[in-house]
């Protein structure tokens, strides 16, 4: 974390705090002359690195409360900055507080303006810090800063005028409603004494007095009036402040207020200045006087931090998903691991409840080939019906051709061979028996019209006529196995012969699918 350094200013000059967890050490102070700037200048260049917070604590405070219409977004902050050079003069150390609005009418907004009066007292330190180019955090008052030393007393009472003693003087601000109204400054000679608490009801009175003329309150206004005085100066103090019809006066023990907001080294005596001091450093409201361009080092520093915060949050919302994963992949791995042993838990079961069973006299594979067969035997005992019905429709279309002989068979094999492979959409899986079609082999001897004189070119027509009508009726294959005559590629058919013999025999052959019921 960035070291802290606290700057008190007041009308003497300068004074530095270095501020850590809670506790305050006092550091150099610089008068408000050349050397002091100059030891200024030197002690900033050894500081690099710091953020730097400026409490000015000076009489040229101005606080206006004024009604505007209620605007949002650009529009009203260039109303405000009008508002502020009316009010002050185009003092760059100036900030706004919204009061809240109106109940009545148009709901305009309240806004208390204030603005340090005198920029000579604070610009030869600004100029310092800007050259020296530090993070500058903000610029405040004691004004802005006594709400929340005095928090509860401050939303206890509607009116409540709060008296501190810095080392600039006694100040006393007034809040109305739990909001800042007004603060002033006394600087006279009693208040830097011992017996400053004899100058609060002369300072209180006068404060009531130009309130009244101010019409910021109306005469005889009952004001509640909290004084912090230590315990060394209570009884002085408590002798000094009397009640009267208009003003009643409490005591706040500073130790007290220290130890509630976390302030490690109670002040000793009841100079307010590091109650002050310790609330400024941990405070970061968004009233302050310093202009926009003095900060903006602190705004990047700001952003830098949010996005290390946000890229932490990324990386440990990352982490935690991780996890998850990891944690749901060591579950499921476990899961599978039980799985397998639950599988093979069931496989030894398994296995002792088949050696359990008689043992069969073949393999399982046999027995499965086996009872294939008897299926395969069941489908074709239809023998070759389909097969002959189909052949004697070819015949009967040729009255001539008389058959002589008839033989079926089953020829698997042959039919491989002559297609060349197994067909295409015929699969066997493992441990099936075979399921190679099986097909009708018919081979038959007839002889052609012995009173008809064909000579051989018309036998050869007349056979190739019946081998097609063998083919329509759903032959797969059908060839000549035997002429009726001898044929060789080098002799030529005749057109006319001589008396042939009397049975001209030729044998054919044709293949059938495997029978089907009809």
């Amino acid at each position: 974390m960035s070291l802290r350094h606290l700057l008190y200013l007041d009308s003497g000059g300068l004074a530095s705090w270095f501020w850590q967890s809670g506790e305050l050490s006092p550091g150099p102070r610089f008068e408000a002359d050349d050397a002091g700037l100059a030891s200024f200048s030197t002690w900033l260049e050894q500081s690099r690195g710091a953020h730097f917070t400026l409490l000015a604590d000076c009489v040229e405070e101005g606080f206006q409360v004024d009604t505007t219409p209620h605007v949002v977004g650009p529009d009203r902050r260039a109303l405000i900055a009008r508002k502020q050079n009316q009010h002050f003069y185009g003092s760059p150390y100036a900030t706004a507080i919204s009061l809240g609005r109106e109940r009545a009418g148009r709901r305009d907004e309240r806004i208390l303006f204030a603005a340090l009066t005198r920029p000579a007292l604070l610009d030869p330190w600004m100029e310092r810090l800007r050259t020296a180019d530090v993070v500058l955090t903000g610029i405040t008052s004691p004004a802005l800063l006594l709400q929340h030393v005095l928090r509860q007393h401050v939303r206890s009472h509607a009116r409540l005028l709060v008296v501190t003693l810095t080392p600039a003087g006694l100040r006393q601000t007034l809040f109305e409603d739990g909001n800042l109204r007004f603060s002033r400054l006394a600087t006279s000679a009693e208040s830097h004494t011992a017996a400053w608490g004899a100058a609060i009801p002369f300072e209180v009175q006068k404060t009531y007095q130009y309130l009244v003329t101010q019409r910021v309150i109306a005469r005889g206004t009952p004001i509640v009036t909290a004084v912090l005085a230590h315990e060394g100066d209570m009884a002085a103090v408590r002798n000094a402040c009397v009640d009267s019809d208009v003003l009643r006066y409490v005591l706040v023990d500073p130790v007290e207020r220290a130890q509630s907001l976390g302030l490690r080294r109670p002040p000793a005596d009841s100079d307010s200045s590091t109650l002050l001091l310790h609330v400024a450093a941990r405070e970061n409201s968004a009233a302050q006087f310093a202009p926009a361009r003095d900060r903006l080092a602190w705004r990047w520093w700001v952003a830098r931090r949010i996005a290390v915060a946000c890229g932490l949050v990324g990386m440990s919302a990352a982490l935690l998903f991780a996890s998850k994963t990891v944690f749901d992949t060591r579950a499921l791995r476990q899961s599978i691991e039980e799985i397998g042993l639950d599988t093979q838990a069931r496989h030894l079961r398994y296995e002792r409840l088949l050696a359990t069973l008689p043992k069969l006299p073949v393999s399982l594979d046999a027995l499965q080939a086996g009872i294939g067969g008897f299926e395969r035997f069941d489908h074709l005992a239809l023998g070759p019906a389909d097969s002959l019905i189909r052949l004697s429709r070819a015949i009967d279309r040729h009255p001539g051709i008389e058959l002589k002989r008839l033989e079926w068979s089953l020829a698997a094999e042959a039919l491989d061979r002559a297609n060349g492979a197994r067909p295409a959409n015929t699969t066997t899986a493992p441990n099936a028996p075979s399921q190679t079609p099986v097909r009708d082999m018919l081979t038959l001897e007839a002889t052609l019209p012995s009173s008809a004189g064909l000579s051989q070119r018309e036998a050869v027509m007349a056979i190739n006529a019946l081998l097609d009508d063998i083919r329509r009726e759903g032959a797969i294959e059908a060839s000549i196995v035997r002429l009726p005559f001898e044929y060789t590629s080098d002799r030529t058919l005749r057109s006319s012969t001589g008396p042939r013999e009397p049975e001209s025999r030729f044998v054919l052959k044709a293949s059938y699918p495997e029978g089907r019921p009809r």
